[in-house]
């Protein structure tokens, strides 16, 4: 009777093992297929981030252009006619 429940508990056993390996398993394929989503949208988003940075360099670069055309008495008369 004994090698009888220990090998019925053996069996319960090894089901519960298989079953945890089975869910940690999918666990770990599901982490694996978020983490290559991510990666795919990250390399798609880096040619768009870089053209935004490049277009806000430019646009910083014109408007600085801009202001050195102007004088200092013009800048100085539009802070005075910009206070109450």
């Amino acid at each position: 009777m004994d090698s009888h429940r220990l090998s019925k508990d053996e069996a319960i056993l090894t089901s519960v093992a298989e079953s945890i390996g089975s869910t940690l398993g999918v666990i770990a394929a599901k982490a694996g297929a978020v983490q290559k989503a991510l990666t795919k949208k990250v390399a798609a988003a880096k040619p768009l981030a870089r053209r935004a940075a490049k277009r806000a360099v430019k646009k910083r670069a014109n408007l600085r252009g801009k202001r050195a055309g102007t004088t200092r008495s013009a800048l100085g008369s539009r802070r005075a006619k910009q206070k109450p």
